[in-house]
């Protein structure tokens, strides 16, 4: 199961930003925008498991071509959605995880096991670097927007 301990203290963005208020730090910003963009690739793999029903049954593969199938479905769908608009817009109106956060436990070779403590630490550093880096640029937009 997906580990959300590293996120900064998401509770207090989700109580601090009820109202729509800005984010006050790079913490709130990066937990705003890691749920945006989890409900974003949410709703894309709900619209991918209507169409290809691979997705919702555990594969028998390698984790290499699992890890090759949610791409080429998606080349896929947007293939169909470029030449036959029609088909895809009838279904997309009705889009909905039939399985909202099943997750099914593999192993493999992109599975070994829990993360070691240097892995974890190199992964936490990436995530600070990535909030801090986020916020400079969000700070940025606000000036910008402030002098125009």
């Amino acid at each position: 199961m997906q580990d959300f301990s590293r996120l900064y203290h998401y509770s207090s963005h989700i109580t601090s930003n009820c109202g729509h208020d800005s984010p006050v730090n790079a913490e709130e910003l990066f937990n705003l925008r890691h749920s945006s963009t989890r409900n974003i690739i949410e709703w894309i793999f709900g619209i991918l498991k209507n169409w290809f029903s691979i997705l919702v049954i555990a594969p028998h593969y390698s984790m290499d071509i699992q890890a090759q199938l949610a791409p080429a479905l998606a080349a896929i769908h947007n293939f169909i959605r470029l030449y036959d608009p029609d088909e895809i817009l009838d279904l997309v109106d009705e889009a909905e995880d039939i399985q909202p956060g099943a997750w099914i436990p593999q192993r493999g070779d992109l599975a070994l096991g829990p993360a070691r403590a240097v892995e974890k630490a190199l992964a936490d550093g990436k995530q600070d670097g990535i909030a801090q880096s986020m916020w400079v640029q969000y700070q940025a937009e606000l000036v910008d927007r402030a002098e125009q």
